[in-house]
């Protein structure tokens, strides 16, 4: 495990009122960092672009407490963290906009959780840059900021030493990517585990999973039908072992499918098959040959054919950059 010298300096800027999560979420993982690790790989202070001190959530449930105004950081920082809210977003604060300039010149990282990515854009950081947002967010900013190229996929975004995330679980993606960039996969992992994360999502995994995306029929017999197709990837599932599954005919299984799910039950399999192998490629070091036969593709190159179609790059490529 890698280990840094001496404590990482992390200021949060919350411009209030903040979704609650954005702010916790990441802060939790470097807090969870320092406990894991017996000493305090992170200092954490969290400062306001308000005049007041407290600062409202969103959600009108919690509030939290700021050590100071943002004017008032002095020293040297290693990152900078920004969080706002819905409403928030559109913000105009010259002063703020300045001091982010100053600091993005300063620091080794900085970052904007969901919608604070309009705060660097209106700041003019992201001019020319990669970014993402939440994904219902991604074509406002597009709209509005049309130098920044905005990804709507990705759940994290770095472009130089600048990252933007998709926001809330997202957040906290982001923070252990950066915990990953500082003390290794190891530690990152450990955290993981212990915030009883589902899996630990690379930067390049859809805002929307599949499993997730399709998951709104109506009927509950699709919906069993999706988790069992979940469970046996690895076997044959032609349209017509699933039509015989639910004793419909091919043709009205294939209409009540595409209705409910909103693709068709072939596209709607390769795609989950695409989705395990990427976990799998995320996750473990087994190789190709062995991963498309754990997720039910007939060959390394069906396989490699799904990847390039659906996503555009190779499942070696797709390895190498996560």
């Amino acid at each position: 495990m890698r280990r840094p010298s001496s404590s990482r300096r992390i200021i949060a800027v919350v411009v209030p009122p903040v979704d609650e999560l954005d702010l916790v979420g990441p802060l939790q993982v470097f807090n969870s960092i320092n406990r894991l690790a017996g000493r305090s790989i992170y200092t954490i202070e969290v400062v306001t672009a308000a005049d007041r001190l407290t600062v409202e959530g969103e959600g009108g449930v919690l509030s939290f407490v700021a050590r100071h105004h943002f004017n008032k950081v002095e020293g040297a920082c290693d990152s900078v963290l920004l969080v706002c809210g819905l409403v928030t977003r559109t913000v105009r604060n010259a002063a703020l906009s300045a001091w982010l300039k100053k600091m993005a010149t300063g620091v080794r990282r900085l970052g904007a959780v969901c919608v604070g990515s309009f705060l660097l854009a209106e700041a003019g950081l992201l001019d020319g840059r990669r970014a993402t947002t939440h994904w219902k967010f991604g074509r406002e900013l597009a709209a509005r900021y049309p130098g920044v190229r905005v990804e709507h996929e990705p759940l994290w975004v770095k472009d130089g030493n600048i990252y933007t995330s998709a926001g809330i679980s997202a957040g906290i993606d982001l923070a252990l990517a950066w915990v990953e960039e500082d003390c290794g996969a190891g530690l990152a992992h450990e955290a993981a585990r212990e915030l009883v994360l589902f899996l630990r999502r690379p930067g390049g995994q859809p805002q929307v999973s599949v499993s997730l995306a399709s998951q709104a029929s109506e009927m509950t017999s699709i919906r069993e039908l999706q988790i069992w197709i979940a469970e046996h990837l690895e076997t044959r599932l032609t349209v017509e072992d699933l039509a015989d599954r639910m004793a419909m005919s091919v043709r009205n299984f294939e209409r009540v499918f595409t209705r409910e799910v909103g693709t068709t039950p072939s596209q709607y399999v390769l795609q989950m098959r695409v989705e395990a192998a990427r976990r799998q490629l995320e996750r473990t070091d087994g190789g190709l040959k062995h991963v498309a036969s754990a997720v039910g593709f007939g060959s390394v190159d069906v396989m490699r054919r799904a990847f390039v179609r659906l996503l555009g790059i190779t499942p070696r490529r797709y390895r190498e950059l996560v």
